[in-house]
């Protein structure tokens, strides 16, 4: 079953992912200030800002295996917006095939045509 956080997370470049780690770090430290204090309202938000972490710093970990491996993994928003180009080259010959078969199938008597 698709997870759509770590989806969102495998569509980041390796810099973003740096970037959101460390705020997902200040916001466990800012959780953990808040149950210090007696302040916090929701207690599963601890839980929820270290799983978020751990996420992102196994998708980060999973592209620097790949690229030892020699084979590096692109971040999905690369990779999905490259998708829709191969399918509309796929539509157009699609299209192009079709209008060629139907202009098979009208024959040309050479009478006038009733568009007038």
């Amino acid at each position: 079953m698709p997870n759509p956080l770590a989806d969102e997370a495998r569509a980041m470049t390796d810099a973003e992912l740096g970037e959101a780690i460390n705020e997902g770090y200040r916001e466990v430290f800012n959780l953990q200030f808040q149950k210090g204090t007696r302040q916090l309202q929701n207690p599963m938000a601890m839980r929820q800002a270290k799983r978020q972490v751990a996420r992102l710093r196994t998708i980060l970990r999973e592209r620097q295996l790949a690229e030892a491996r020699g084979e590096p993994i692109e971040p999905l928003a690369r990779v999905v917006e490259a998708e829709p180009e191969a399918a509309e080259t796929e539509n157009e010959v699609e299209n192009e095939a079709q209008n060629e078969t139907e202009n098979q199938a009208e024959p040309d008597d050479g009478s006038p045509s009733e568009e007038a």
